[in-house]
């Protein structure tokens, strides 16, 4: 964004410092950790995408857990003939384990878009996860009570589905790997019924109907960094157009790639918001947030403290005034 006008230019300036550009923001280097992330597997993108756009609850598949007669089949346990009690023969598979064994793709790449499609499987309301039963219910009780946590704390929804990854190198020197989530769709993620074959709670998916979002920290960041655009995206914007278009970005990059994950994670974007909220283009022609009379003459005194000229009469040259003294402080929307 280029502006001319003085105040406009600290606005700005004053918008891109709620923008932390370092590894400490998780948008910029994503870890995937239990706590504040769930993995998904197996679906397509777009699809997905879609499926949560017609504002339809979905739900989540774990892996199912072995039966006994399985164990004893695939070497797991043997029964002693002479006490008839189970005698474990090694360590119970994981779920990773147990899904190759029945025959689930297991990789956090999903299929891509020349990629055999199940309808079945990739345009039904079940989101597939690599974890069994009471491992998905723990995950997902614990993203829910942070992400319900944040709502009566601040107001703010923190919990997304990202789509997509960049996987990108500091310099050409760097042998570490960092993430940075892409295409970012807010839900809302509610306890629902007893499975009791599972013992464990199911839990319900939905779009919370907020804006799908850029990563903005990225954007800066490759923009100062590296010199290079993030591409926008709208509301007619696909994941794998996103995907394409930004791979084309990154050519040039050596051993930067576009990472095809799911991930189901706690992003805070509360910073980013007021980030969102302060730009002049978002608000209405004749209501600026650069016009209202507060914030003009505290981006005028902004100006003229730090040394810089400003035809703007001077928030530091006024009187100071009881805030509720001021006549119409607010604009009425």
């Amino acid at each position: 964004m280029r502006h001319d006008n003085p105040e406009l230019k600290t606005l700005d300036s004053l918008r891109k410092r709620l923008l932390d550009l370092t590894t400490r923001n998780r948008l910029i280097n994503f870890r995937h950790s239990k706590g504040s992330s769930l993995r998904v597997i197996d679906e397509l993108p777009d699809q997905l995408v879609e499926t949560l756009l017609s504002e339809k609850e979905m739900r989540f598949l774990p892996v199912p857990e072995p039966r006994r007669d399985q164990l004893i089949s695939d070497g797991y346990l043997k029964i002693d003939e002479e006490t008839g009690e189970e005698v474990s023969l090694k360590n119970h598979p994981t779920a990773e384990e147990w899904a190759k064994r029945l025959g689930l793709e297991t990789s956090y790449e999903v299929p891509g878009p020349g990629a055999e499609i199940k309808s079945d499987k990739h345009s039904d309301k079940a989101i597939q996860t690599l974890l069994f039963p009471h491992e998905l219910e723990g995950s997902l009780w614990n993203l829910s009570l942070k992400a319900q946590s944040a709502i009566e704390e601040s107001g703010a929804n923190i919990l997304y589905m990202a789509f997509g990854f960049l996987e990108w190198y500091e310099d050409s020197s760097s042998d570490i790997a960092r993430l940075a989530p892409l295409f970012l769709v807010p839900l809302r993620l509610n306890r629902g019924r007893l499975n009791r074959e599972t013992d464990t709670y199911e839990y319900e998916l939905t779009y919370s109907g907020e804006d799908i979002l850029p990563n903005l920290s990225l954007r800066e960041k490759l923009k100062i960094d590296f010199g290079l655009a993030l591409p926008d995206l709208d509301e007619n914007t696909t994941p794998e157009q996103y995907f394409s278009a930004l791979s084309k970005l990154i050519s040039g990059q050596e051993r930067w790639i576009v990472r095809r994950y799911i991930t189901i994670a706690l992003l805070n974007f509360s910073k980013l918001l007021m980030y969102l909220d302060m730009d002049p283009d978002r608000w209405p022609r004749d209501n600026k947030i650069s016009n209202h009379p507060i914030v003009k003459g505290f981006l005028a005194g902004w100006v003229e403290e730090n040394g810089k000229s400003s035809s703007s009469t001077s928030a530091i040259h006024e009187p100071d005034h009881t805030i509720d003294e001021l006549q119409n402080i607010h604009y009425n929307y």
